[in-house]
């Protein structure tokens, strides 16, 4: 069996162990979900992702970036399972973990053949969110693409751009689909504390609930926009307190995978992106 085929079938492992997931879900009646069954088989889930398909993925050569929204939703996935949460909120997690396997699978069909260090590539999920935004916004597509390049380009010794191309990407789609009159049109509408205008979460809130999203759908995006606001602030502010360059340069790359992994979550879900 080749690399290829142990990995398709770690993939296909991920989605019957999600399948099961599902199952017991649909069992439960009421809004929140008590069933312990439900919480151990998403464990289970979560589990099986850390322990041993996510080595065998990074082993083909997807790297954070290519696995980063993956982590980041079965963290998310595992936080439930210690809560009593909504039944919706694991419904929605469950969509979102799906559309995020797709895309890690085109990822490993698209490495077979691809020399490592190719900065150029792009992978799946990454190549859908450069060419939907190019149809919206270019300049934001063109700023995503750049950070993306960034993060793949082994002789970069400063990964601060990557994160501001992030920033600039989510910033510009979300003024393009929320410009800030729209927002502040809604009735009953309040400027946060201390702010002029929408901030990020506002306006990803507004563009779902346009779309006739429940308010508990958009809480991981709003979430998620928000730590990318918070740690590009708390990066820039760092640098300038590490004596040490090397160190330096190693932790801003994983902490801008990091802020990449969440921007990555918020396109998927504002770009409707598998």
């Amino acid at each position: 069996m080749s690399r290829l085929e142990i990995n398709a079938e770690e993939i296909q492992k991920l989605r019957t162990q999600l399948d099961h997931l599902k199952s017991h879900l649909a069992r439960s009646t009421a809004k929140q979900v008590h069933a312990r069954p439900v919480a151990q088989c998403a464990r289970d889930l979560v589990q099986h992702y850390f322990d041993t398909a996510r080595p065998a993925l990074v082993e083909k050569r997807l790297d954070d970036e290519s696995l980063g929204g993956l982590d980041t939703l079965l963290q998310e996935l595992l936080v439930l399972s210690q809560k009593t949460p909504l039944k919706k909120s694991y419904e929605q997690k469950i969509r979102s973990i799906a559309q995020e396997l797709n895309g890690v699978e085109v990822s490993l069909v698209t490495k077979v053949g691809v020399p490592a260090g190719n900065a150029e590539n792009l992978d799946g999920k990454e190549d859908r969110i450069a060419k939907t935004l190019a149809e919206l916004v270019p300049t934001a597509s063109a700023s995503y693409e750049q950070a993306c390049m960034d993060l793949r380009d082994a002789s970069r010794k400063s990964f601060r751009g990557a994160a501001g191309e992030l920033r600039e990407a989510l910033r510009e789609t979300l003024e393009y689909l929320a410009p800030d009159r729209e927002v502040m049109a809604q009735a009953n509408f309040k400027l946060e504390s201390g702010r002029e205008k929408p901030t990020m979460k506002q306006k990803v809130r507004y563009i779902l609930a346009s779309r006739g999203q429940s308010k508990s759908i958009s809480e991981t995006p709003e979430a998620a926009v928000q730590v990318v606001e918070e740690r590009v602030g708390a990066l820039a502010r760092s640098v300038y307190n590490r004596s040490s360059v090397s160190a330096h340069v190693g932790t801003t790359k994983e902490e801008v995978q990091q802020i990449k992994a969440y921007v990555d979550v918020v396109f998927s879900e504002l770009l409707e992106i598998a």
